[in-house]
Protein backbone atom coordinates (compact mmCIF):
# COMPACT_ATOMS: atom_id res chain seq x y z
CA UNK A 1 0.00 0.00 0.00
CA UNK A 2 1.46 3.42 -1.01
CA UNK A 3 1.05 6.24 1.49
CA UNK A 4 0.70 9.66 0.14
CA UNK A 5 2.72 12.14 1.63
CA UNK A 6 2.39 14.96 -0.67
CA UNK A 7 -0.05 16.61 1.59
CA UNK A 8 2.78 16.70 4.78
CA UNK A 9 5.16 17.11 2.40
CA UNK A 10 3.21 20.76 1.61
CA UNK A 11 2.95 21.93 4.91
CA UNK A 12 6.38 21.35 5.91
CA UNK A 13 7.70 23.33 3.06
CA UNK A 14 5.65 25.91 3.54
CA UNK A 15 7.23 29.38 3.81
CA UNK A 16 4.82 30.77 6.51
CA UNK A 17 6.29 27.31 8.47
CA UNK A 18 9.49 26.03 7.99
CA UNK A 19 10.79 27.04 4.00
CA UNK A 20 12.42 29.16 2.82
CA UNK A 21 12.24 30.33 -0.91
CA UNK A 22 15.04 29.29 -3.22
CA UNK A 23 15.67 30.44 -6.68
CA UNK A 24 17.00 27.60 -9.10
CA UNK A 25 16.37 26.45 -12.52
CA UNK A 26 14.83 29.52 -13.19
CA UNK A 27 11.98 29.40 -10.82
CA UNK A 28 11.46 29.65 -6.99
CA UNK A 29 10.97 26.72 -4.64
CA UNK A 30 10.67 26.23 -1.02
CA UNK A 31 12.71 24.26 0.59
CA UNK A 32 14.14 24.18 4.54
CA UNK A 33 17.64 26.05 4.67
CA UNK A 34 20.17 24.71 7.43
CA UNK A 35 23.83 26.04 7.97
CA UNK A 36 25.37 23.61 10.24
CA UNK A 37 29.03 24.11 11.63
CA UNK A 38 30.45 20.80 11.25
CA UNK A 39 33.84 19.62 13.02
CA UNK A 40 36.24 18.32 10.30
CA UNK A 41 39.74 17.14 10.57
CA UNK A 42 42.39 19.10 10.43
CA UNK A 43 46.35 19.39 11.31
CA UNK A 44 47.33 19.33 15.04
CA UNK A 45 44.40 18.03 18.27
CA UNK A 46 42.15 21.06 17.99
CA UNK A 47 38.97 20.21 15.16
CA UNK A 48 38.24 22.96 12.79
CA UNK A 49 34.58 23.76 12.19
CA UNK A 50 33.44 24.22 8.45
CA UNK A 51 29.63 25.17 7.56
CA UNK A 52 27.56 22.96 5.67
CA UNK A 53 24.78 24.46 4.03
CA UNK A 54 21.73 22.34 2.87
CA UNK A 55 18.33 22.11 2.15
CA UNK A 56 15.69 19.48 2.37
CA UNK A 57 13.61 20.22 -0.30
CA UNK A 58 10.32 18.14 -2.13
CA UNK A 59 12.48 15.98 -4.86
CA UNK A 60 9.94 16.94 -7.59
CA UNK A 61 10.93 20.39 -7.53
CA UNK A 62 14.18 19.37 -8.35
CA UNK A 63 13.59 16.53 -10.69
CA UNK A 64 16.99 17.93 -12.71
CA UNK A 65 19.26 18.11 -10.17
CA UNK A 66 23.00 18.19 -11.40
CA UNK A 67 26.23 18.75 -9.82
CA UNK A 68 27.74 22.37 -9.40
CA UNK A 69 24.16 23.92 -11.03
CA UNK A 70 23.07 27.26 -8.95
CA UNK A 71 20.56 28.35 -6.70
CA UNK A 72 20.03 31.44 -4.39
CA UNK A 73 18.74 31.96 -1.41
CA UNK A 74 18.54 35.53 -0.25
CA UNK A 75 21.24 37.47 -1.42
CA UNK A 76 23.21 34.17 -1.15
CA UNK A 77 24.60 32.21 -4.05
CA UNK A 78 25.57 28.21 -3.83
CA UNK A 79 26.19 25.28 -6.01
CA UNK A 80 24.41 21.71 -5.86
CA UNK A 81 27.63 19.36 -4.41
CA UNK A 82 25.75 16.01 -3.65
CA UNK A 83 21.99 15.12 -2.92
CA UNK A 84 20.34 12.48 -1.49
CA UNK A 85 16.97 11.16 -2.41
CA UNK A 86 15.37 9.42 0.42
CA UNK A 87 12.30 7.57 -1.79
CA UNK A 88 9.53 9.87 0.25
CA UNK A 89 9.78 12.46 -1.96
CA UNK A 90 11.95 14.86 -0.02
CA UNK A 91 15.66 15.00 -0.86
CA UNK A 92 18.54 16.59 0.92
CA UNK A 93 21.00 18.70 -1.22
CA UNK A 94 24.83 19.42 0.11
CA UNK A 95 25.62 23.23 -1.33
CA UNK A 96 28.87 24.95 -1.27
CA UNK A 97 28.64 28.84 -0.94
CA UNK A 98 29.87 30.71 -3.80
Amino acid sequence: MTIDFAADISTIMDTDEFAVSVTYDGGTVSAIFDNETLPVEGPGFVPIHQAQPRLTARTADFASIAEDQALSIGSDNYKIKAWIDDGTGVMEIQLEKV
